[in-house]
């Protein structure tokens, strides 16, 4: 499996920030326009709202706490933060791949961490490497 070893540290991309904002927003705008019932409406919109900040956690730039990931034949490491150590890690259930997306979920010490992955935010190459180590761990 050496021939799918991957090691990506992805550049920001506040695009996929946007997007999420925007469709966090239509998620907390609806129940409102669906004239749901007020408090049905205003627990959805609640929700809406508080699963933004997972949702941004999640796509890289400054506040997404995984800084590297890397898969080779020694397994699986992570580096979180400015830290200088990667430490052992293992991809999570809910990792997934995409023709576009991967959703990559990375367990840390029993801490859950991840990326929403664009094909643009990395290399065309690792990102090849990286669906198909997926497709192959999973």
């Amino acid at each position: 499996m050496t021939s799918f070893a991957v090691a990506i540290e992805p550049r920001a991309d506040p695009r996929l920030a946007a997007l999420a904002l925007l469709v966090h927003a239509a998620a907390a705008a609806s129940p409102w326009i669906a004239r749901c019932g007020t408090l049905l409406a205003l627990a959805l919109t609640v929700l809406a709202v508080l699963s933004l900040a997972a949702t941004i956690a999640r796509i890289p730039g400054p506040h997404c706490r995984l800084a590297r990931f890397v898969v080779d034949a020694d397994g699986c490491r992570a580096r979180l933060g400015p830290c200088d150590a990667d430490l052992s890690s293992t991809l999570g259930p809910g990792t997934r791949a995409y023709s576009g997306l991967v959703v990559l979920d990375v367990v840390v010490q029993g801490r859950r961490f991840g990326w929403l992955l664009r094909r643009s935010s990395l290399p065309a190459d690792e990102f090849r490497r990286l669906k198909a180590r997926i497709r192959l761990a999973c």
